[in-house]
């Protein structure tokens, strides 16, 4: 394929791109630096940019025959994580890693820019480029959406990809309905009354009710939702007490949900305040509970889908296209195919000879670089049969 030639010519500038954004990483909505060599980047193809956001910003490629709009999306933001690589190109930024990938997302994506660009003559329509900050919060497609990334021109399909330390290099997960879940936050303040250890009658155990809750809370995945739906309740943090002998007045706990339809999720808040509610009654305290949605399932459209399987068969072959088991992680993705239809594919970069063997979120998390012509020739020959064929 043209695409994959025009990929594989432009590797080692790609790899190099990646690198640097490794070596360089930025927390959410702080992507100054990085935003900044995409733009500068971009303008060399002769793209036209826009910046969104003050660290988003979109290219915008318009072909030599008006069509339709087509998007391509990378998120561009890091961890914080402390990087344990050992690599040669490691994070020069203490506390922060690019240990989920974006660096790779943002040197694929400018490879697709380049690809396209050369291929401009041959577009029936406009591309939209958009390097978005802040995924790892789960605010910055919100933010770009705000700022009015899918309109003027008006987006009629976006794709995505994520790579992906599950799935080996040279395949990917590209499948239709639910792929990721929701992400939403709950913050809770259980309030007692602190006593001497000794007299545990004379006060009212906040840690105690605290414990009984979060006991409490992991029944709601299997008695009160729908088993047929997986929803996850995770506490990940729980603070009681300030000293061996006294009866803990306060718990503080917070925690995130997970789900794959827009039932269980609306349900979730409802669900566990119940459960928080008739617990602290029966212990004897109080409590403030906060819920916030931070982030929808990520559900691909299917007739998006199903073009991108094709387009993305031509780059790797149907064979290598695969369908995996539905993840319990979230990607703020889902706000854009919530407003127009969509497709978000798992871009497979395993590799346990070179060492890529690590989750997500690891600090020792690397990816197969080879996956980069791989992810921009799917990116642009995605776009370049929906401009030129969907009619």
């Amino acid at each position: 394929m043209k695409t994959l030639d025009l990929a594989k010519e432009n590797y080692e500038w790609m790899v190099d791109l990646r690198r640097d954004f490794h070596r360089h990483p930025e927390a959410s909505f702080e992507e100054f630096r990085t935003t900044d060599k995409i733009e500068e980047e971009l303008k060399k193809m002769g793209i036209e940019t826009l910046r969104v956001t003050k660290t988003g910003v979109v290219g915008l490629l318009k072909g030599a025959k008006e069509g339709k709009v087509v998007a391509l999306r990378a998120d561009i933001d890091a961890l914080s994580v402390n990087e344990e690589t050992g690599l040669p190109y490691s994070s020069e930024a203490p506390g922060l890693m690019h240990a989920c990938g974006h660096d790779c997302h943002a040197a694929t994506l400018l490879g697709a820019a380049k690809v396209l660009s050369t291929m401009k003559d041959e577009l029936q329509g406009t591309v939209k480029f958009i390097f978005q900050p802040a995924e790892e919060v789960a605010g910055g497609a919100k933010a770009m959406i705000e700022g009015g990334v899918l309109e003027n021109p008006k987006v009629d399909m976006i794709f995505g990809m994520h790579i992906w330390s599950d799935v080996p290099t040279g395949q990917v997960a590209l499948q239709p309905g639910p792929v990721m879940a929701s992400a939403d936050t709950f913050d809770l303040t259980i309030t007692g009354k602190s006593a001497h250890g000794s007299s545990p009658w004379q006060g009212v155990d906040a840690l105690t009710c605290a414990t009984a809750v979060v006991q409490g809370l992991h029944t709601i995945a299997t008695k009160v939702n729908d088993a047929r739906q997986p929803i996850v309740i995770n506490v990940g943090t729980f603070h009681s007490g300030e000293r061996f002998n006294v009866i803990p007045g306060k718990a503080t706990l917070q925690g995130m949900n997970r789900a794959f339809t827009e039932h269980s999720r609306r349900m979730l808040p409802e669900w566990i305040e119940k459960m928080v509610k008739n617990t602290c009654e029966a212990y004897g305290c109080e409590y403030e509970y906060k819920y916030t949605f931070m982030c929808s399932p990520t559900i691909n459209e299917e007739n998006s889908t199903k073009l991108a399987q094709e387009s993305v068969g031509k780059i790797v072959g149907k064979e290598n296209i695969l369908t995996i088991d539905k993840a319990m992680g979230s990607e703020d993705f889902s706000e854009y195919v919530q407003r127009v239809p969509g497709a978000f594919m798992f871009l497979g970069g395993r590799n346990e000879e070179k060492g890529c063997k690590y989750s997500h979120h690891s600090n020792f998390f690397n990816v197969d670089e080879d996956a980069l012509p791989l992810g921009a020739a799917s990116y642009a020959q995605v776009a370049l049969d929906f401009l030129n064929i969907t009619k």
